[in-house]
């Protein structure tokens, strides 16, 4: 098998831990490397839900994630922990609402694409307007020192993205874990401790 379809060590790693996807790897070595987890944790694009179990996980008891995609979430909440979620587009009215009732929030994470095309430049311009919306929100509904972890499609406005983080953030990194297929286009851009709030 070969590219995105392949069945590697982490897919395998991922199932035999009780996870949907082999995408927690990434959040996993991000957060051994910055221990941005902070709850309560909103997960943008959470589907099908490796991101917000691996979060509950890592908060422990009593740790809450408000997750929102528009697929279906395929995971439930260890003992003792909460996930509300709501399928739907965040950037809605409904979802604006739903994420705003449920905040503020410790952390941010999104490790959503936009619905690829094949076309690197079309990819990587709708993963950089993706990537500002998730931005927006991420101001909006974050506490002060709270932390961001966003999915980007490498293509040249990784520095824009940044740029915008350093303003928000007290510091700002560029990370490719080593979960990340070899010819993939994504990193992640990690905000850690918000600025002060008002």
């Amino acid at each position: 098998m070969q590219g995105r379809n392949r069945i590697d060590f982490y897919t395998l790693e991922a199932r035999r831990l009780g996870y949907p996807a082999r995408s927690i790897f990434k959040l996993q070595e991000i957060q051994r490397k910055w221990k941005l987890l902070k709850g309560p944790v909103l997960d943008v694009g959470a589907a099908p839900g490796g991101w917000t179990l691996f979060a509950l996980k890592t908060l422990g008891f009593g740790a809450r994630v408000v997750a929102v995609d528009l697929r279906h979430l395929d995971v439930k909440a260890p003992p003792g922990c909460e996930i509300s979620f709501l399928k739907s587009d965040i950037f809605s009215r409904e979802g604006a609402s739903f994420v705003a009732r449920r905040g503020p929030y410790g952390s941010v994470l999104s490790d959503a694409a936009p619905a690829t095309t094949g076309n690197r430049l079309v990819d990587t311009s709708r993963s950089y307007d993706l990537a500002l919306r998730v931005l927006s929100i991420a101001e909006t509904n974050l506490i002060a020192k709270g932390n961001l972890v966003l999915k980007l499609f490498q293509g040249g406005d990784e520095k824009r993205v940044r740029d915008r983080m350093e303003v928000i953030f007290e510091r700002v990194r560029l990370f490719k874990p080593k979960a990340v297929r070899r010819n993939s286009m994504e990193v992640y851009i990690v905000g850690i401790e918000r600025r002060h709030v008002g």
